[in-house]
């Protein structure tokens, strides 16, 4: 329980700009009362900075880590070329083998849209040749009568 003393005491530090954190170690109290205490007065705690704070570290970190897989790369290479054996070949496979996983899992391949994979541009290009020579078939939509169905190799 928060006393009114110190309830202003708080809402004079936060009006300040102190963090919860700060007010609460200035005051010798645990966070969560301040916390307690703001929530109950109606403060809305500002989650954008936390949210902002987390995803700036995450996005540090990756980099750090490609960074760090990069040289592990480059270190592989180096080692390649003094690689003088078959053995030496396989040693250097397996942590090379890591470190394209590492890197897959840093950056994950994006999947190329149908749009812009070139794949139906293709095909299109490739039908109007096969079927270029092909005469016109007739297709008939109407379901097989029965009768014809018995007749035919289909039936077993």
């Amino acid at each position: 329980m928060v006393t009114p003393a110190i309830g202003k005491k708080i809402q004079k530090l936060k009006a300040e700009g102190l963090s919860q954190h700060k007010i609460a170690k200035k005051l010798h109290i645990a966070q969560s009362t301040v916390s307690d205490y703001l929530k109950s007065i109606g403060y809305k705690s500002d989650q954008s900075k936390t949210k902002k704070a987390v995803e700036a570290k995450a996005e540090y970190d990756r980099t750090r880590r490609r960074n760090l897989n990069n040289k592990f790369f480059e270190k592989i290479e180096q080692m390649l070329e003094i690689a003088k054996t078959p053995a030496d070949l396989r040693a250097l496979a397996i942590p090379y083998g890591v470190a394209e996983d590492k890197r897959a899992a840093l950056d994950p391949p994006v999947p190329p849209t149908p749009e812009d994979d070139g794949f139906m541009d293709a095909l299109d290009a490739k039908a109007s040749e096969v079927w270029e020579d092909v005469e016109d078939i007739p297709v008939s939509l109407d379901a097989p009568k029965p009768e014809t169905m018995a007749n035919s190799d289909l039936v077993v």
